[in-house]
């Protein structure tokens, strides 16, 4: 004897959920949590090595903000203004 069972197409997808593999995170958001982690235990910590690693690779987020934290917005030159300027340098 044999027993049919039927089960709606949402019933599986929610069943199949726990079966899914977890999705993995980007691979620039795991560098960054680690070097703001390194920068976390040199701040904590006194070993001269690590302070001078996290000097040279800080952590992404906070050096952008700082790169453009200082940047101005410039008009734009007219073409003419842009002919003189070369003029003028050339001279």
């Amino acid at each position: 004897m044999t027993q049919v069972v039927t089960v709606s197409a949402q019933t599986a997808a929610y069943a199949m959920e726990s079966v899914k593999p977890p999705q993995r995170a980007s691979r620039a958001s795991y560098v960054e949590e680690h070097t703001r982690m390194l920068a976390q235990q040199a701040a904590q910590s006194e070993d001269l090595r690590l302070r001078a690693l996290v000097a040279i690779v800080q952590p992404p987020a906070l050096s952008l903000y700082f790169l453009t934290s200082t940047q101005q917005q410039f008009e734009q030159a007219t073409l003419q203004e842009t002919i003189e300027a070369y003029k003028n340098s050339m001279t």
